[in-house]
């Protein structure tokens, strides 16, 4: 009898090579994860310091329009407010509809816009409407347990100068009640940058008037601002 003779065909893939093909495959996961995750971050973080430089673009050209058309009837001061903390703010007074938002702010009173700490370190730049009819000791309350609007989070530290035009220079304190000061310098230091950015505003000089026919008060001069030349020093 003539035995058959069957050739073993080829057998399917051994352990080590499906451990190896295995290996192949988690890495190749590893890495595109690792590729996209890196992605998807760095777009995060691009929207969020697009989203920040926008909140910061939109606040500053707000304090320039305020600023700019600030009434006559408005007065201003600022500095630092005395305290634990020393908050940097600046007071404009008797100015009608600056600021307003929503349903049932004051008319006119008083807009402090203040860099308060915040919560786990650093400032944010706040604004809070005051009805002009509060006494001292209610004002003082209101800074405290008011209705504060956030307007720029994420900062480390804030500072206002004034402009003196008698002293020719700049300082850091403005009392109430005197004449507005001719520019206002805002610098603000941003979480996770290190050099400090500074903005100056210019307000509109305040008209005085002047004694017409038979003793009656006459228009006021025009009193041009001079912006062509160079800002003054610090």
């Amino acid at each position: 009898m003539k035995r058959r003779v069957f050739r073993r065909g080829c057998a399917g893939f051994t352990l080590f090579e499906m451990i190896v093909v295995i290996m192949i495959f988690v890495l190749m996961a590893g890495g595109i994860y690792a590729t996209v995750s890196a992605a998807v971050q760095a777009t995060a973080t691009l929207s969020e310091e697009n989203l920040r430089t926008q909140r910061l673009n939109a606040f500053v050209g707000l304090l320039r329009r305020t600023f700019h058309n600030l009434p006559a009837t408005a007065g201003i001061s600022g500095g630092v407010r005395a305290g634990g903390e020393g908050i940097p703010e600046i007071v404009l007074r008797d100015a009608p509809g600056v600021f307003a938002w929503g349903s049932g702010g004051p008319s006119a009173g008083t807009v402090v816009l203040a860099a308060r700490p915040r919560l786990g370190g650093g400032r944010e730049f706040s604004l809070l409407l005051l009805p002009s009819s509060l006494g001292e000791t209610e004002r003082l309350d209101a800074l405290d347990r008011g209705r504060w609007l956030r307007l720029v989070p994420d900062l480390r530290a804030a500072r206002w100068r004034f402009f003196n035009p008698a002293l020719q220079e700049w300082v850091e304190e403005w009392p109430e009640g005197g004449e507005r000061p001719p520019l206002v310098e805002l610098s603000l230091e941003l979480l996770g940058e290190e050099v400090p950015r500074s903005y100056v505003f210019w307000l509109p000089p305040v008209k005085e008037q002047t004694a017409g026919p038979e003793g009656q008060p006459g228009e006021a001069p025009e009193i041009e601002a001079d912006r062509s030349g160079p800002l003054p020093g610090p």
